[in-house]
């Protein structure tokens, strides 16, 4: 008796889709993904041909699969696009999606952070008067960890409360972690102008879903942007992808101290 099995594995990519993760927020797919198809699990079809003697037999099985993390991210970013909740950073929606000249690496927190929580990373960017910052758990760090570091000073607290909020529930906090919302507000935009300033190359191009916490426009940002205006968006990354291994140094290190 000769069997043969053939199993169609669903979702199979090709290798041209193949990304380059430098971040990958398992917790927030899985999240995602429930609230979209629930816990069902995608079936399998498996095909057996039975040989015997000169009767010749085929019967089809089915069976369970649990889809990789590719496949959910997958489904997830389709969902998202159909329903209209992705824009870009020049126009964002509830989703951004975009390819921007980003550094990143560990932040530094200054003790704030509750012990129960992984090391925050940080990816920022300024491009054509935009400062894109995106912040999560490092835990969700695929390979190795940034290059670099950064602070915020004075300003952490606003920058930290924010990134834990955005951990937690994916939006703004609704109480201001220090003083009143639009002082933590403020403090906010300086501490990503600040964040973004400290933070060293390499810079890379790279391509990001993120939901958007809040987005405004912000001035007084000359000394650490070189520029006295901005459009400002803080956002927690879905994924986070290497495009293209390096770009050249930071205009803004011109800028610096």
């Amino acid at each position: 008796m000769a069997e043969e099995e053939h199993l169609r594995i669903p979702g199979l990519v090709n290798i041209k889709d193949i990304k380059f993760h430098l971040y990958l927020a398992k917790t927030k797919v899985d999240m995602l993904y429930q609230q979209i198809h629930g816990f069902e699990k995608h079936k399998s079809s498996t095909e057996i041909k039975l040989d015997v003697k000169v009767a010749s037999v085929t019967r089809k099985k089915e069976c369970e699969v649990e889809l990789s993390d590719e496949n959910k991210l997958g489904a997830v970013l389709e969902e998202l696009y159909q329903s209209g909740q992705v824009g870009t950073p020049e126009e964002p929606s509830a989703y951004i999606k975009g390819i921007f000249p980003m550094k990143w690496g560990l932040y530094n927190d200054s003790g704030l952070r509750p012990d129960t929580e992984g090391p925050l990373v940080y990816f920022s960017g300024f491009s054509n008067g935009i400062l894109v910052g995106l912040g999560g758990s490092s835990k969700h760090v695929v390979g190795f960890y940034g290059a670099t570091s950064t602070g915020s000073r004075s300003a952490t607290p606003s920058l930290v409360n924010f990134l834990l909020a955005g951990l937690d529930t994916g939006e703004p906090p609704r109480y201001p972690g220090w003083w009143d919302m639009q002082a933590e507000v403020e403090q906010l935009y300086e501490a990503m102008a600040i964040a973004h300033h400290f933070l060293r190359p390499p810079v890379q191009q790279l391509e990001f879903v993120a939901k958007v916490m809040t987005k405004d426009e912000a001035s007084g940002l000359r000394r650490w942007l070189g520029e006295e205006q901005a459009s400002i968006i803080l956002g927690t990354p879905i994924y986070v992808d290497q495009v293209h291994p390096r770009l050249e140094d930071d205009p803004g290190d011109k800028i610096r101290d």
